[in-house]
């Protein structure tokens, strides 16, 4: 931690400039006479990218005659122990600009020929009903079933469970989501390890199955459904959301500098390497150059400020574990995060 001085938005501007000003000098010169870069100086400080260190700071007082006394209260000024510097590079001013929308699908929205679905006797007393048209909501939860969701290949079965700290998102958007598209009262439990639902629908398990086209079992190369695949960018985009809300996440880590964790990282994992593939290229569509690894897992990630932004306007989140990560980092550092939004 370094003692700073934190001037009013602008002053800190001003004062640099008079001061280079009264010694005659050039940014270099200036630079040299304070040992430190001239980029430091000329851009980052002189543009207010980090506030000026006391030492600095003290340093021009002397080499221009100035009172401390005088300036602190012309000025304003406020002296506090801060982190490291936020450079120009940390708050992304030198990031590469992303591509626009670029929507390769030709695909219309699918509607539904659901009239051979058989409905079981539990169907039938809970009405249950099945999606006639391929919605925002459906791909919402098509993607929450690609990423946490599991039809059983025995006895109609399908389950979606998360994280315990997860309940919030079950308890709300989950089960409003299904009482929306399948007439569906979820009972939510705690298992042992885990937070969520099963059910046993003879209707709901073929819709998915035969309709949907999702299969059963095991999802190590699993794809996304041909249907999802549409001129579309509500569709692309809920669908995204659905998966990056159950199976992604979103971090915040240490980068440039050791001011903090203030560079975004949002990611997911999967074993499926056709499904990643599949992800990524909807991402590439929408814009967003997603990056993809692999150790013992095939990895997306989107990094940086640019991504964020893009991301939370055109996918964003319905998870309050993402949200509020978000809103935490974006009360944290309020330069990096105004352009971010966040989802409720």
């Amino acid at each position: 931690m370094k003692k700073r001085v934190v001037f009013p938005k602008g002053k800190q501007k001003e004062f640099l400039i008079k001061s280079r000003g009264t010694l005659k000098i050039t940014w270099s010169e200036f630079a040299d006479k304070l040992n430190i870069k001239c980029k430091n100086l000329e851009k980052n400080y002189r543009y207010e990218y980090s506030n000026l260190p006391y030492n600095i700071y003290k340093k021009i007082c002397e080499l221009c005659n100035l009172s401390e006394k005088e300036l602190e209260k012309y000025y304003g000024l406020e002296k506090k122990m801060l982190g490291s510097i936020i450079t120009k590079k940390v708050y992304g001013k030198s990031r590469a600009k992303l591509p626009k929308l670029n929507i390769k699908f030709k695909s219309r929205i699918p509607y539904f020929d659901t009239k051979n679905i058989k409905f079981s006797c539990f169907d039938k007393i809970k009405k249950i009903k099945l999606p006639e048209r391929l919605t925002p909501e459906l791909a919402e939860e098509i993607g929450m079933h690609l990423g946490d969701g599991f039809l059983s290949s025995k006895k109609f079965e399908y389950r979606l469970k998360g994280n315990k700290n997860e309940k919030g998102y079950y308890d709300n958007s989950i089960k409003r989501l299904y009482k929306n598209l399948y007439n569906l009262d979820l009972d939510m439990k705690e298992y042992e390890s885990t937070y969520g639902f099963e059910l046993c629908s003879q209707a709901i398990w073929n819709f998915k199955n035969k309709i949907l086209k999702i299969p059963s079992g095991r999802k190590d190369n699993i794809k996304i459904p041909e249907l999802i695949k549409v001129e579309d960018t509500e569709i692309l985009t809920s669908f995204l959301r659905g998966m990056f809300d159950t199976d992604g996440c979103v971090s915040f880590i240490k980068k440039y500098t050791k001011f903090g964790n203030y560079y975004p990282v949002i990611s997911i994992s999967l074993k499926s390497k056709e499904l990643i593939f599949d992800i990524a290229e909807i991402l590439e569509m929408l814009g967003l150059k997603p990056k993809i690894s692999f150790w013992e897992y095939w990895t997306i990630s989107l990094n940086g400020y640019e991504r964020l932004e893009k991301y939370s306007k055109l996918i964003g989140w319905s998870n309050p574990k993402n949200i509020d990560k978000v809103i935490k980092w974006k009360k944290q550092y309020p330069k990096l995060g105004k352009e971010v939004y966040t989802w409720r």
